[in-house]
């Protein structure tokens, strides 16, 4: 009886040296998933608009006297925009500089007035952009709205 057990141990132990060769590694389940599901995924997006020119108020001058001038540009009255939590004033001046960003839900945000200057610095078209923004809470990421841009010209 005791040939009989290592007749049949044989071929077991060549089969198992084949699979260590051939690199087929034997475990003890395996399963195979064919059936997919589609989850609904929540997605929203908000165009923010520009402010409605009637809704807004702006004082603007382009002073001058002999070779001295300054250039002034306030926002009295504005509406907020839909889906913005935060409303901003943007100068830029005849070279294309930003001059001043402001926030306009403070009052020093609401006005600029560029000082007492040489007026041939001040010479050209300036411009203002009025628009709002999501700043999505507790992070750094901000959808930036269309502006309401308006001129200035300085001759």
């Amino acid at each position: 009886m005791h040939g009989k057990s290592i007749i049949w141990q044989i071929p077991v132990i060549i089969l198992a040296a084949v699979f260590l060769i051939m690199g087929v590694q034997l475990s003890p389940a395996h399963a195979k998933f064919n059936d997919t599901e589609t989850g609904a995924t929540a997605v929203t997006a908000a165009r923010i608009p520009a402010p409605a020119a009637n809704t807004v108020t702006v004082t603007k001058s382009c002073d001058s006297f002999l070779w001295f001038g300054q250039v002034k540009i306030s926002v009295g009255a504005f509406t907020n925009v839909a889906y913005a939590n935060y409303h901003e004033l943007k100068i830029i001046d005849p070279d294309g500089v930003v001059q001043f960003t402001g926030d306009l839900s403070k009052t020093a945000g609401k006005s600029y007035n560029s000082g007492v200057q040489n007026a041939s610095n001040l010479t050209g078209t300036w411009t203002y952009q009025i628009r709002g923004y999501y700043k999505v809470p507790n992070s750094t990421n901000t959808w930036i709205g269309q502006p309401l841009t308006g001129t200035l010209n300085c001759p």
